[in-house]
This record gives C-alpha cells, sequence and structure tokens, in this order.
C-alpha cells in the first residue's frame, strides 16, 4: 500500500506527518510526501523539493522512513488528487485546522474537498 501525506509545514501538518509516519512504519508502507504551491506563487519550472519537503523528509528519517517528495503546482486538492491517482494510493493523510466560518461557508477546506473527491481513505488528523 502507499500512503500519500499532504504536507504544508504547518502544526495540523507536522500532526499529520507523524501519523502518516506511524502508519508507513506499522504497515510497511511506501510513504509520498507532497506539497502544493498554487499557481500564482510558484515558479514556472520547480527545481526540486522545496525546504518543507526536505524538513518533512529530515523527520521522517528520523522514523527510519525515506519518503518519495513530491513538489506541485496548481490547485491544491487537484493537485493531491492526481498525485494519490498517478501513484495507486490507498490512503491521503491531511491536517486540518479550524476553518473560519467564512471559509466553511466558501467551502475553503482543503482536507474536507480532499475527503469529497478521494477515491481511496482519507485520514484528517486534528
Amino acid at each position: 500500500m502507499n500512503i500519500l501525506l499532504a504536507y504544508n509545514d504547518t502544526d495540523a501538518s507536522n500532526r499529520a506527518l507523524e501519523r502518516a509516519g506511524q502508519l508507513s512504519n506499522l504497515y510497511d508502507a511506501k510513504l509520498i510526501v507532497m506539497s502544493v504551491r498554487p499557481v500564482l506563487i510558484a515558479p514556472a519550472q520547480l527545481d526540486g523539493p522545496g525546504p518543507e519537503l526536505l524538513r518533512a523528509a529530515e523527520r521522517l528519517g528520523e522514523m527510519g522512513i525515506e519518503p518519495e517528495l513530491i513538489e506541485a503546482v496548481g490547485d491544491i486538492p487537484a493537485a493531491i488528487m492526481e498525485v494519490a491517482d498517478t501513484h495507486g494510493v490507498g490512503l491521503i493523510v491531511i491536517g486540518t485546522r479550524e476553518p473560519s466560518q467564512v471559509e466553511r461557508m466558501l467551502g475553503h477546506s482543503v482536507s474536507h474537498n480532499v475527503q469529497r473527491m478521494a477515491r481511496c481513505d482519507v485520514l484528517i488528523v486534528h
């Protein structure tokens, strides 16, 4: 089984990293860690994993895990779904924070959009 961690170096994402690492070790699963840069702030060509992915890899290395790192550009939920589908992911792990009422009304919760769009299991870490 492949596990995909959607990571952005926030407190919620770091809690998700810990959980994904535990699950990867428990099930001897390949762990893919991805980050998504919105189109408006990303360069036309990415030059490898950014600093947040490298920090995630370092933390996972301390747990004995060598993750595959993927830096994507685009709409965050759509990019997560594309990587999940491309890599045959059985579980997506994503952190969440409490969205504001405006964010909830506008549907701006990435974790809930991923949960709604996913064709595999999704673990939302609070």
